[in-house]
């Protein structure tokens, strides 16, 4: 029995695999090999690694890990969970059984960009999801935002950081009329009808075609759908809650679910993504739960 699986070998995954390595417990990291950021050929704001290849980062997480004799690095999917606290199971794609005393969830979530023709094309590269991980390398330039929800005006004043020209896209919803002068007082162009395609060479964005007409931008902000990674957790009963664009894990100050022995840590688990919150959840799970191992031997006075 391992003392811990860990469900993914992301920016989380490893770190909490880290800790757990560092606390010599046995662990085993199962992963499918499909970082969500692999559409992107850089990653920015990781501290000290600012501009790096995200597959460099993952790589070398794993090469050092490999000092720890009791991480185990396994590609594997995993498609079934059951048990509880101190005996949980999961079933590989391979149908072996494996045992864990705790489980860490760090398998993120996928985004969708089947929606609009031609966003699949150009995601991570000239259609961005998160400003703070893209802005500062797109700023100054034409910029777009597809709202999917929230406040126009408040989201709009929000972008205006890393621009001065921004295209706010309604896509056929409702504005308020105040808004609409509001936007544009601050000299925010509003198209409001809806998105028909985003038009590109080789993934760089050209324009966006709604059914009004073309608007040329070189990069456009959108909150894409996003689902779980795997429904493992939702087997186990860990309680969700509906994000801006899909569901999360709820965790505690301690990155457990509401299910005891089961912690989840990165995309899965919060409303706001990029590398340092997952290398910050994950870290947390895997010491949160090597005390919870600690915890449990004392309790039966191991």
């Amino acid at each position: 029995m391992y003392d811990v699986i860990i469900i993914g070998g992301g920016f989380a995954g490893l770190a909490a695999a880290t800790q757990l390595g560092r606390a010599r417990r046995k662990v085993l990291v199962l992963d499918t090999g499909k970082p969500r950021n692999r559409f992107a050929a850089h990653a920015h704001g990781f501290l000290s690694r600012d501009g790096a290849v995200p597959g460099d980062l993952l790589a070398e997480a794993r090469r050092q890990l490999e000092i720890y004799g009791t991480v185990e690095l396994r590609n594997a999917e995993a498609i079934a969970a059951s048990g509880e606290l101190d005996g949980f199971s999961i079933e590989l794609a391979s149908h072996q059984q494996l045992a864990a005393r705790r489980l860490i969830i760090a398998h993120g979530v996928t985004d969708d960009t089947s929606g609009i023709p031609g966003m699949a094309e150009c995601w991570g590269k000239t259609v961005l999801h998160c400003p703070y991980c893209h802005g500062y390398e797109v700023a100054d330039r034409r910029l777009g935002l597809m709202l999917r929800d929230g406040d126009l005006l408040d989201r709009a004043r929000f972008f205006q950081e890393w621009t001065s020209d921004l295209t706010l896209f309604a896509n056929g919803g409702p504005v308020d009329p105040i808004v609409r002068a509001a936007l544009a007082d601050i000299g925010v162009k509003l198209v409001e009808e809806a998105l028909v395609r985003f038009d590109h060479r080789d993934g760089v964005l050209q324009s966006v075609v709604t059914t009004a007409g073309s608007t040329p931008l070189d990069a456009i902000f959108v909150h894409a759908p996003i689902q779980l990674a795997s429904n493992l957790g939702i087997q186990l009963g860990c309680e969700t809650k509906a994000g801006m664009a899909g569901d999360f894990f709820l965790v505690d100050h301690l990155q457990q679910t509401s299910i005891p022995g089961v912690y989840a840590a990165g995309d899965a688990a919060r409303p706001m993504h990029n590398i340092s919150f997952a290398v910050a959840d994950g870290a947390g799970a895997g010491v949160f739960a090597h005390q919870s191992l600690v915890a449990t031997s004392v309790a039966r006075g191991k």
